[in-house]
């Protein structure tokens, strides 16, 4: 009679992290740069932008339109000129990266 190999009853946990600690989503910064009202966005890392990027302009300018022209850079058109204005974004932002991070508060002026 032969015998086999039986299932292992107490297999070893497989979990690397100690108790209590969480693997770190990378967070990434964001730069703005402004041309009339053009606002391009460029991020460090590839993004998706699951929403409008809250960009707070100084003078509270209405946005027209938002696009993400590459993985890394998103392009805001303004109804006004943004030269000269300060500008803000908190971490709240609808922006996320591919490992599940977001984006770092950044603040300026363009």
């Amino acid at each position: 009679m032969a015998s086999y190999p039986s299932a292992k009853v107490h297999k070893p946990s497989r979990r690397r992290l100690g108790r209590g600690q969480a693997v770190q989503k990378p967070v990434c910064t964001m730069t703005a740069s402004a041309v009339t009202t053009t606002v391009t966005l460029t991020f460090s890392q590839p993004v998706v932008a699951n929403g409008t990027i809250d960009l707070h302009v100084s003078t509270g300018i209405a946005l027209v339109s938002q696009v993400q022209s590459t993985p890394t850079t998103v392009t805001q058109v303004y109804a006004a000129s943004v030269v000269g204005k300060t500008w803000s974004v908190d971490g709240t932002a609808p922006v996320r990266t591919f490992q599940g991070g977001s984006v770092a508060p950044a603040a300026g002026t363009f």
